[in-house]
Order: structure tokens, then C-alpha cells, then sequence
């Protein structure tokens, strides 16, 4: 990878973990495995519980549940393919 591709990379990984909220739904581009098992599946609709901030920002994550283990996944920007907001955005009282 070349390094104007890379810091193209960085920059949209960080841009979508700004725009993407807590209650906001996210899909990925490939299966992810954890210990030789299916934690999230692609093209499955998966909402954000959490978001883990870093620094810098390209290392920060999106948590989410998974449907097949009920566990908390961590999932870098990188592997969304797509997301969509929540219709009632999520607010602490």
C-alpha cells in the first residue's frame, strides 16, 4: 500500500468513527472471527452499543453485540462496509 493510500485509509477510518453513533446500525464487509469462531457475520445489520475512543483517532472502536454469541465485539471503522443511522438517536437521561 502506498502511503498516500494509507493515510487516505486513516483519515476515512477516523472520519467514519466521528459520524457513526451509539444506536446507529453497522455492516461489515466480511465475516470476523475470534478464536477460530464466527463472532459477526457480513451484510448483518449489527447496532452500536459503544464507542471506545483512542489516540490517535484511527485506533478507536466501535462495540457492538453479537447476535450469534450475545458477546461484546470490538470492531475497528475499517471493516464497515456500510451504516445507518439510528431513527431515534440515543441521549443518556
Amino acid at each position: 500500500m502506498e502511503g498516500n493510500d494509507f493515510t487516505e485509509l486513516l483519515l476515512e477510518t477516523a472520519f467514519l468513527w466521528q459520524e457513526i453513533s451509539v444506536g446507529d446500525r453497522v455492516m461489515l464487509d466480511a465475516d470476523l472471527y475470534d478464536e477460530h469462531a464466527v463472532k459477526l457475520k457480513r451484510n448483518h445489520p449489527y447496532q452500536v452499543v459503544a464507542k471506545l475512543e483512542a489516540n490517535p483517532l484511527e485506533k478507536s472502536l466501535l462495540v457492538v453485540e453479537s447476535d450469534l454469541t450475545g458477546e461484546l465485539v470490538q470492531v475497528h471503522p475499517a471493516l464497515i462496509c456500510s451504516y445507518q443511522s439510528a431513527i431515534t438517536p440515543f441521549t443518556l437521561s
